[in-house]
């Protein structure tokens, strides 16, 4: 052998020892301290229903679906329990609807905080109790079904770590005591009340139908329909303020519980649920309905405000503040105050009239068509400003009644809303009108306000602040080279 080839050959020979030593250290020291470090920190979490690398039986990721948990705290036990996709609900010692979120924050914590630290592999008695485990200050057992089989943890927690915030803990049978975040204890040692759901006057305004609704001085019923559309039913007929009834709705929802008094009836009776001031009938889409009472008692505490629920999966007395009277309205404040009425994507054209100068034609060949395709007809054809004609629609579509005037009006000359008045309607692909603004003149002592009509035959007081986006010249809306139509209609140099 050649010396060139005894060189060759130590070369390859210290490669080879070279990989072997770095295969060594990746799979035998390297993916070992990996695979070590993944089993301590599966270990370390508070509860994990899933085996470590645990699959479903069709190859995901295997899911813990937590059916039942137990929380003892400040001498106070609570159950909550729960069907597969539905509500949690508190079954003891009251029955009630749980509080979602802390819930969600109970089994978040459980699955994903970590215990910090061993602290005491083996305690014993005088250790304990020295941790505050001899009597624990709160419990929590939780139940977990996965893959079927239903898999438990019960937490322990003692006395808070003054130095550092941080808590003792021990896990089911378990010697050892562990030390956990501060936060821990924070979102797991909780009380029945904490564990209650706390508005009762919420409900679900998707799945509603009516609502019937007496109050101290006024009543009124409102039918849903549809997605957005509120209509008032009594004690006139004709549209509501979606906007205003969601928020209603919402905002006697979100009020919530400042305590739980026993319901028993001589509770309602001394909080006067006999004669409410706020009395209000949900009916939804399934034909269940929902009662929501709400009472006013004076007292040296001052108002005091008590709601009762009345639903077919219970009953619900709670003390609540005054934002639940939020039911309590005149039914004007529920009437749609759009001046006109009309939906921007059937609009086809546009027509808008002043008596100096003459009518604007603007139009669009479908309701499919885009809106690049908006052209102007007369007085003389061109292109269109189209951010001018689509801000238009949208505006006429915005005003709102600032004041009621007269309804059915006779004289119209005397709120300038005669034919002499200014005025733009809208139509659709068959050529109907589907609505119409005629603006007349300045509301005395109001800089601002203007007589209008529109959808409804009544004059009203509206906003004439933005009567400037609405298009009355063809320079307001024709797309021409040397031509920059302002509000007004004026035409001005580039």
């Amino acid at each position: 052998m050649s010396q060139s080839q005894k060189t060759l050959f130590l070369m390859l020979a210290l490669v080879a020892i070279t990989g072997g030593l770095g295969s060594y250290a990746y799979f035998g020291i390297f993916k070992k301290d990996q695979a070590v470090e993944r089993k301590t920190e599966h270990e370390q979490r508070l509860f994990a229903p899933q085996k470590l690398d645990e699959r479903q039986r069709d190859g995901g990721a295997a899911t813990a679906d937590f059916t039942k948990i137990q929380v003892t705290a400040d001498g106070e036990t609570t159950v909550l329990e729960r069907q597969p996709n539905k509500e949690w609900w508190v079954t003891s010692p009251v029955r009630a609807r749980a509080d979602r979120l802390v819930i969600d924050g109970i089994t978040s914590q459980l699955q994903t905080a970590k215990f910090k630290d061993t602290l005491d592999e083996n305690p014993d008695a005088a250790a304990l109790k020295k941790y505050g485990l001899d009597t624990p200050r709160f419990v929590v057992e939780a139940w977990a079904e996965t893959n079927g089989e239903v898999r438990s943890v019960k937490l322990m927690g003692g006395v808070e770590n003054t130095f550092d915030g941080s808590v003792y803990m021990r896990r089911n049978d378990e010697k050892p005591v562990f030390t956990a975040e501060g936060g821990v204890r924070f979102m797991l040692a909780k009380r029945v009340f904490d564990l209650r759901d706390k508005t009762p006057f919420s409900i679900d305004e998707k799945q509603l139908k009516t609502l019937s609704v007496k109050g101290t001085f006024n009543g009124y019923e409102l039918e849903r329909l549809g997605e957005r559309q509120w209509n008032l039913t009594k004690p006139t007929q004709e549209p509501g303020d979606s906007s205003t009834i969601t928020a209603m709705i919402a905002g006697a929802g979100s009020e919530r519980a400042q305590a739980f008094p026993e319901d028993t009836e001589a509770a309602r009776k001394a909080f006067g649920f006999d004669k409410p001031i706020v009395d209000v009938t949900a009916t939804f889409l399934d034909g269940s309905t929902v009662r929501l009472r709400l009472t006013r008692v004076v007292s040296d505490a001052g108002e005091l405000y008590y709601g009762l629920r009345e639903a077919p999966d219970g009953t619900v007395l709670a003390q609540l503040g005054a934002g639940a009277s939020e039911y309590d309205r005149h039914p004007a404040d529920l009437h749609d105050k759009s001046v006109v009425r009309f939906r921007r994507e059937l609009v086809t054209k546009i027509i808008s009239h002043d008596p100096e100068l003459g009518d604007l034609v603007m139009q669009k060949d479908s309701a499919d068509a885009s809106a690049d395709s908006w052209r102007v007809v007369a007085p003389r054809p061109g292109k269109a400003r189209v951010f001018r004609i689509t801000g238009a629609l949208w505006t006429l579509g915005a005003f709102k009644a600032l004041s009621p005037g007269e309804e059915h009006p006779k004289d119209l000359g005397r709120y300038g809303l005669d034919a002499k008045a200014r005025w733009i309607a809208v139509y659709g692909e068959d050529g109907k009108e589907l609505a119409r603004l005629t603006i007349g003149k300045q509301v005395p002592n109001t800089p601002t306000a203007f007589w209008v009509k529109g959808t409804r035959d009544q004059v009203v007081q509206s906003d004439g602040s933005r009567f400037g986006e609405l298009p009355f010249s063809i320079n307001d809306v024709i797309d021409e080279p040397g031509l920059d139509g302002g509000p007004d209609g004026s035409v001005t140099s580039p």
